[in-house]
């Protein structure tokens, strides 16, 4: 059976015609999805990536009881990631309101007996003044037998104490002074140490 020509170049020709649509259809579709999605995406075989690498670290420390985001999911700023235990955080927060509660009481009572020792060291003072008037007075009197050698003897020996014990109030007034000089009970350096300590460990806590 011969088959005409023109029958042969009509279906070769519907036959190229349906390839050209598949080839037309087939470039529409990847030109639709490039525009879509992969203009978006670079791909390579033999790519190398430049950066730098910045470590993400929490401003507190702890065991961690719950985490709270899955790795690649997308965060935002100030969302919760990670809740740690609480438990040392709050123990060293006691500890620290502890120490700084010891710190104002240790140094209150340093200013307390450092006026302890400012009304001693007066009042021995004045006491030493009046007794050294007495034996000034006793010293001149003896030689006429108007005072005993008993009685000038013994306000000597009373202001060789009176004086030995004021060296020792102000050893122990120079000894605080060398502590508390210069600073009042708010501004210690003692206390701020105490007290920047405890902002610390309140910060840890509530972070």
């Amino acid at each position: 059976m011969k088959i005409h020509p023109k029958a042969i170049r009509a279906r070769r020709n519907r036959r190229l015609l349906l390839v050209a649509l598949a080839v037309i259809a087939s470039a529409l579709a990847y030109a639709v999805y490039w525009w879509i999605h992969g203009r978006f995406w670079v791909v390579t075989d033999n790519a190398f990536v430049a950066g730098n690498l910045i470590p993400v670290e929490a401003d507190a420390t702890g065991i961690v009881i719950q985490v709270l985001a899955e790795e690649t999911q997308f965060v935002n700023k100030g969302d919760l990631l990670v809740r740690l235990d609480e438990h040392r955080a709050y123990a060293a927060l006691g500890q620290s309101e502890g120490d700084l509660g010891r710190t104002v009481r240790g140094i209150g009572a340093l200013f307390a007996t450092r006026q302890q020792l400012c009304r001693k060291r007066d009042a021995r003072s004045a006491l030493l003044a009046r007794v050294r008037h007495d034996v000034m007075r006793f010293r001149q009197a003896y030689p006429s037998g108007s005072v005993s050698e008993q009685v000038l003897q013994n306000a000597e020996d009373q202001m060789t104490a009176l004086e030995a014990e004021l060296r020792e109030v102000g050893a122990e007034l120079q000894a605080i002074e060398a502590r508390v000089g210069g600073t009042s009970r708010t501004e210690h350096p003692e206390i701020e140490a105490a007290k920047h300590r405890f902002i610390e460990a309140y910060l840890d806590f509530v972070r």
